[in-house]
């Protein structure tokens, strides 16, 4: 038995490292070294219903680099025509996260940190029961397609 115990030890600590590894990185994009990147299309997005097709809808996030226009068909869908990126100059990030209860897009970032992309998004819970899907999406120069991304998507409140 205490051979069994020590490769889980050994395995739980490993994935703990992990974690708070990964956590220390994106606590560290917080200071001046961080360079917040342009986006664009915002307003378009905003303004238009858009959500996610082709994905595994059990899926509680969604997060997809998209590169090219038959990607950007393949998992959009709009009420209107999509809007227009140039995916010579641009490429999307984009994503949607289930929640078991009602909650709101509130706001996004797109920063260059340790060479690479964070792709930061915060939600606000509602009060009131329900199944909610946020949609979060913008556009980004394609200078910085080489990046590894990270998607740091949370909860403000």
């Amino acid at each position: 038995m205490e051979h069994i115990a020590k490769p889980k030890t050994i395995l739980i600590l490993i994935a703990m490292l992990t974690v708070s590894c990964e956590q220390e990185a994106l606590q560290s994009c917080e200071d001046d070294r961080v360079k917040q990147i342009e986006t664009f299309h915002d307003e378009e997005f905003a303004n238009i219903p858009c959500s996610l097709q082709s994905i595994n809808n059990n899926d509680k996030v969604v997060n997809l680099v998209i590169k090219t226009q038959a990607d950007y068909e393949k998992y959009f869908i709009c009420g209107v025509p999509l809007p227009e990126v140039d995916f010579e100059k641009y490429f999307i990030l984009a994503g949607r996260y289930r929640h078991n209860q009602c909650a709101v897009f509130d706001s996004q970032q797109v920063l260059l940190c340790n060479n690479k992309i964070i792709y930061r998004v915060k939600m606000l819970e509602q009060v009131c029961q329900a199944f909610t899907n946020v949609f979060y999406v913008t556009v980004v120069e394609n200078k910085f397609e080489t990046f590894k991304v990270e998607f740091d998507v949370k909860f403000s409140n």
